[in-house]
């Protein structure tokens, strides 16, 4: 059984793998599911554009003279990048991450199942 490290859990839970999974999700998307299309186009399509990306989740990139100027995305992808990139502006939290980490590799670990029931009693004890 492989032992967690106190600090890391909480942590790795919401920061590490949400940023694992959005960077997996983003590089899937944009070689995959990406429409490039200049202004003009974008102007005049607004309407199926945005049920496209709302709906079907397709990512869209408006260009500007031929380069990239915006991009439209769904909404909860924004929202992951927004929360990724407060997380690693955060040095508190980078601190907490680097802390978790280091425990770790010193083997200071618990195993998962002891840490459900602590947390439960502390729960159980409010």
């Amino acid at each position: 059984m492989i032992g967690w490290s106190k600090a890391l859990v909480g942590l790795l839970l919401t920061a590490a793998l949400q940023v694992i999974s959005v960077r997996v999700y983003a590089i899937w998307y944009t070689l995959f599911m990406t429409k490039t299309i200049p202004v003009r186009e974008f102007r005049s399509n607004l309407a199926e554009l945005l049920s496209d990306v709302a709906e079907r989740r397709e990512h869209v990139v408006v260009t500007r003279n031929g380069r990239p100027a915006a991009a439209l995305v769904p909404i909860d992808e924004y929202q992951a990048l927004e929360e990724t990139a407060e997380v690693l502006s955060d040095a508190a939290t980078l601190e907490s991450l680097q802390a978790g980490l280091d425990e770790l590799a010193r083997g200071e670990t618990v195993e998962f199942s002891d840490l459900r029931r602590e947390l439960a009693e502390k729960r159980a004890a409010r």
